[in-house]
């Protein structure tokens, strides 16, 4: 008789280390994705802070040889010099800005149509203009707190538009 509780103390304590498994296992891929999440929340934040240098980089950056007008360089002319790192650099940056521009385009007829247009406004202003907050405020004479709270907001559906289903809250 001892041999048939041995038995059914074994089976009750693989179903507990199974559920306490399964649980440990479930809480690790929901944790992964909440991390995940919001290392693409992050990665908009700093993309659209980057915006403007973005944008200047893809202007100013030589890569070809006949960007160059310097008379220093002239020795070197007649050699077609690229620097492919820089080159693909700049289509790199080129097209982000890209997709960038695309996203705020929607974003822009999103809020056209909701009849909230002030709080793309108040993004486009922070992030491409480069406006502080304080300044948005007075702008668009709204609360202190509310053009930060605006840029948030659009910061998360700026992050679907940009990432897809990567930038989706609690998928």
């Amino acid at each position: 008789m001892q041999e048939g509780k041995k038995g059914e103390l074994g089976e009750g304590v693989l179903k507990t280390v199974t559920a306490a498994v399964k649980k440990a296992v479930s809480e690790a891929m929901a944790e992964q994705k909440r991390q995940e999440r919001q290392k693409t929340l992050y990665n908009t934040r700093k993309l659209m802070e980057s915006y403007i240098e973005m944008q200047d980089f893809i202007r100013n950056a030589i890569s070809e040889e006949t960007e160059v007008q310097d008379t220093a360089f002239s020795v070197f002319g007649g050699e077609n010099a690229k620097l492919d790192s820089i080159r693909k650099s700049k289509m790199k940056t080129a097209m982000m800005i890209a997709n960038i521009d695309r996203a705020m385009e929607e974003l822009k007829r999103e809020h056209d149509q909701k009849g909230t247009a002030y709080k793309y406004e108040a993004f486009r202003m922070h992030y491409v203009d480069g406006i502080a907050y304080e300044e948005i405020a007075e702008s668009l004479n709204c609360g202190k707190n509310s053009p930060a709270t605006w840029t948030k907001l659009l910061l998360k559906q700026m992050s679907v538009k940009l990432f897809g289903i990567n930038g989706i809250d609690h998928f």
